[in-house]
Parts: C-alpha cells; structure tokens; sequence
C-alpha cells in the first residue's frame, strides 16, 4: 500500500468554511475559536517540527488502539466526535477536504484518507462514524478497522 502526500483543490468562489483566521496556531496544536477546541496539527504517527511540518509515517489503528493511543498521550486528548471531526472538513476544497495550512499532510492511504471518530452509526451501533478527508463523506466502519486518528481535546 503507498501512500502520497496530496494538495487540496478548492473552489474559490464559495466562502472557506474553516479559514486559517479561525485557529490559533502553537506548534503542533491550533485551537478553533469558534468551537473551543484544541487539535493536533499532526495525525497519529506523525510528529511536528517547526521546519518541515508533520513528520514521519500516518499510523492506522482500530478504534480501540485509537483511544489507548489518545489516552497515553494524557492531557485530555481523545478521539473526537464526528460533530467534531466534520467542523474542521474545508467545504469548499477537495483532495483533502480540511485547511492544509492548518492541518498538514493529510494523506491517501489508497483508498482515500479516512479518519475515526467516536461517534457510533444510530442505527447500526457496531458501526463507528469516520470521515474521509480526501473527499468529505462521512461513513461507518467496525471499531477494529485501522483509519487515521488525528486527536482532539476540549478547553476547560
């Protein structure tokens, strides 16, 4: 399986839907100040440096790796929410569909770049909602199923 580095597409008639304006940037961390939330810049795997940005190889993990990942990190990081996950999806831009400014890297793993979040399918609970990043669909996949992480962690 390769995987490749991808730049986003946009429309630029339409507004950004998470523009650069809306985080503040510390390293490897941009909060959201419309939604309070602090993200790693980076996915799981990877690792920020100032120089080159996010480093090193995605790691794809099942859910549950996912959270225990999230949970040795401390700190309050966690997997989060689909309602989370989808508030940083760019509308407007595709291949990836997510500010790549803000949020470097993001790459195909071969069949898109499909990130977990923590939110079971109502009608399927055994089904874990993820996005994919290259084109913005949102679906479910078993909790055992390795996707990318990218961890969230809510301000006091």
């Amino acid at each position: 399986m390769s995987s490749s580095t991808v730049l986003a597409a946009c429309d630029e008639d339409f507004a950004e839907s998470s523009p650069s304006s809306r985080f503040v940037l510390n390293g490897g961390e941009a909060y959201d100040q419309q939604t309070k939330l602090t993200w790693q810049r980076c996915s799981v795997g990877t690792t920020w440096t100032s120089d080159e940005g996010c480093v090193g190889k995605v790691k794809l993990l099942g859910l549950n790796k996912a959270r225990q990942s999230a949970q040795q990190l401390g700190g309050g990081w966690r997997v989060p929410t689909i309602q989370e996950l989808y508030s940083i999806v760019e509308q407007r831009c595709f291949n990836p569909t997510i500010n790549s400014t803000v949020f470097p890297a993001v790459t195909n793993v071969g069949e898109g770049a499909p990130y977990w979040s923590d939110t079971p399918v109502e009608e399927i609970p055994s089904l874990i909602y993820f996005i994919d990043f290259i084109d913005g669909a949102i679906d479910g996949h078993s909790k055992g199923f390795p996707l990318a992480v990218r961890l969230v962690r809510s301000e006091p």
